[in-house]
C-alpha cells in the first residue's frame, strides 16, 4: 500500500489503472501495408498464402502482422464459430490424368460445369451454358481432351441424369446413358459418387465454392479469365503452395 500511495503521488491516478498486457504494437510500413491488400483483392488470400508469397518475396514479416492488417483494414470475415484443427485425410492419385471429376452447379440463372483433375486440381476446361444437359457435357468432355490431347483413366461424377441413368430395362438391367456409352467407346471408367455424400467428389464442390466467391469479388471476369487465374496464378495449400498448372506438369 506504501509503494502505492507513493506512486500515486508521482503519477496521480494512472497509478491505480491496470496496465496492457504484451507488447505495444509496433507501425507497419504503409507501402508493405498496400501490398498485403492489394494481394488480398487480387488472389482472395489469406494471411497464410500472403505470407508465403511476401516470404518468397524477401519480406521478412510475420504472418501474425499480415492478419493483424487485413483485420484493420476489414478484408477479413467474421467466424461465428471457430473451427477446432483441421485434419487433413488427402485422397489423392500419384499422376495427373488418371482421375477426373466433373459436376454442374448453377449461379446466377446459368448453368455452370467443369472437369477438374485429381492430381493437381488443374481445371481441365470448364462451360457456362443456359441448360445443364448431356450435350453440354459431352462439349466440355471432348474440349478438355483436346486441348490436353489426353484422356483420362476414371471420370467421377454424381448421379445426375447427365452422367449417369437409373432407368432399368424389362430385365431389370440398369440402362447405360449417352455419357456412359460414349465413356465406355473410349476405353474410359466411370465412377459415382454416393446419393447425399458431396465429399466424395469434394475437391468439385470446393472449386464451386471459390468460382462463386470469386465471381462476387471480381463480376468483370469472364469464367475462362477465372480458369487461367486459378490454373496458373493461384497457390494451393493441399499442393505445398503451387499453383494447379505446375503440379499438373510435373506429374504427367
Amino acid at each position: 500500500m506504501y509503494d502505492l500511495a507513493s506512486k500515486y503521488e508521482r503519477v496521480g491516478e494512472i497509478a491505480y489503472k491496470a496496465l496492457k498486457v504484451g507488447r505495444p504494437k509496433q507501425p507497419i510500413n504503409p507501402i508493405f501495408v498496400q501490398k498485403v491488400v492489394q494481394l488480398r483483392k487480387e488472389d482472395d488470400y489469406g494471411s497464410e498464402k500472403i505470407h508465403f508469397v511476401l516470404k518468397n518475396e524477401g519480406f521478412a514479416v510475420s504472418q501474425r502482422q499480415i492478419q493483424r492488417i487485413l483485420d484493420e483494414q476489414n478484408l477479413t470475415e467474421p467466424c461465428k464459430k471457430r473451427r477446432g484443427q483441421r485434419k487433413y485425410v488427402r485422397y489423392q492419385w500419384p499422376i495427373s490424368n488418371y482421375m477426373w471429376h466433373c459436376d454442374w452447379t448453377e449461379y446466377e440463372e446459368k448453368q455452370y460445369i467443369a472437369f477438374i483433375d485429381d492430381r493437381s486440381r488443374n481445371i481441365m476446361a470448364a462451360g457456362m451454358f443456359s441448360n445443364a444437359n448431356k450435350e453440354n457435357t459431352l462439349f466440355v468432355f471432348y474440349q478438355a481432351m483436346l486441348m490436353y490431347e489426353v484422356s483420362p483413366v476414371i471420370v467421377l461424377s454424381d448421379k445426375g441424369v447427365q452422367f449417369f441413368a437409373n432407368i432399368k430395362n424389362k430385365q431389370g438391367e440398369r440402362a447405360l446413358s449417352e455419357f456412359e456409352r460414349e465413356l465406355n467407346t473410349l476405353g474410359i471408367e466411370l465412377w459415382t459418387s454416393r446419393r447425399n455424400h458431396p465429399q466424395t467428389n469434394g475437391k468439385m464442390e470446393k472449386w464451386w465454392h471459390t468460382m462463386k466467391r470469386r465471381k462476387k469479388k471480381h463480376p468483370e471476369e469472364t469464367l475462362q479469365d477465372f480458369v487461367r487465374w486459378y490454373n496458373e496464378k493461384r497457390i494451393h495449400h493441399a499442393l505445398e503452395f503451387k499453383t494447379p498448372q505446375k503440379v499438373y506438369l510435373e506429374n504427367l
